[in-house]
């Protein structure tokens, strides 16, 4: 995985992820990663659509799909989206 900040997406709602994400552009970082695992997946993809629309110039540089396997029991394997944003503000 890449050193750029990762967001993680869990249960709660979108719009407080796509705020966390903001938040971590304003401070300064010029890429950021949004990372759902298992049925989290879709909230993941909800939250890039949602900083796409609302954050002028934001530019998705790459999307990850691989798996995870699970510490517990290595028999579960869990599907993982990792989607990374480059900075509109950065240069």
């Amino acid at each position: 995985m890449s050193s750029s900040p990762v967001v993680v997406i869990g249960k709660k709602k979108p719009w407080n992820y796509v705020t966390a994400c903001i938040t971590v552009f304003n401070s300064g970082s010029k890429t950021l990663t949004i990372r759902g695992r298992g049925s989290n997946i879709s909230r993941a993809v909800d939250v890039a659509n949602l900083l796409r629309r609302n954050m002028a110039g934001t530019q998705i540089l790459e999307i990850r799909i691989v798996e995870d396997v699970n510490e517990a029991d290595n028999s579960r394997i869990i599907p993982v989206i990792e989607i990374v944003f480059k900075n509109p503000h950065s240069t």
